[in-house]
């Protein structure tokens, strides 16, 4: 299972993680599809730089020349002024092992992952973005299959949160 291999290098390496997008929305009890994982890391040096290597270590490659480290030094307003919102990896072998790491999330990183939760099976274990977050970042992303996620996730919230 990709999710496992994924989740599995970045504990590994001690990677600070939550997953967002399509997934997340599973992982939090609403039926959606989608064959990538997305994940948020802290925009720091040592976080990115161990993200690289843990997802190279299952067989993913960058599909943009640049080291995912080096995105640490540069603010939202540089990298959404190149669109940069999210670096993909993936396995040159079977396109749909793919991983996208935003670097431009709506709420920092670090916040994400500081709030995110642990959802766990037999198989897997896997940090995860919170609710309140995922919500947010859904409602600032403004995408037609984000709003529709919205619809549903909203229906999860407690009636004071949403």
């Amino acid at each position: 299972m990709f999710v496992r291999d994924v989740t599995r290098a970045l504990e590994e390496a001690n990677v600070p993680y939550c997953v967002v997008g399509g997934l997340a929305v599973n992982l939090h009890g609403i039926p959606r599809t989608t064959f990538d994982v997305d994940i948020v890391v802290p925009r720091e040096r040592a976080a990115l730089a161990a993200c690289r290597v843990a997802l190279e270590s299952i067989g993913l490659v960058c599909r943009l020349p640049v080291m995912l480290e080096a995105l640490a030094s540069e603010t939202d307003e540089a990298l959404l002024a190149r669109n940069l919102i999210a670096v993909t990896f993936t396995d040159p072998s079977n396109p749909l092992r793919e991983v996208d790491v935003l670097v431009t999330p709506p709420i920092p990183g670090a916040d994400l992952v500081a709030r995110s939760v642990v959802r766990a099976s037999t198989e897997l274990a896997v940090r995860v973005v919170s609710l309140p977050d995922l919500v947010a970042m859904k409602r600032a992303s403004g995408r037609e299959q984000d709003l529709a996620d919205l619809r549903h996730l909203e229906r999860l919230l407690p009636r004071s949160a949403s």
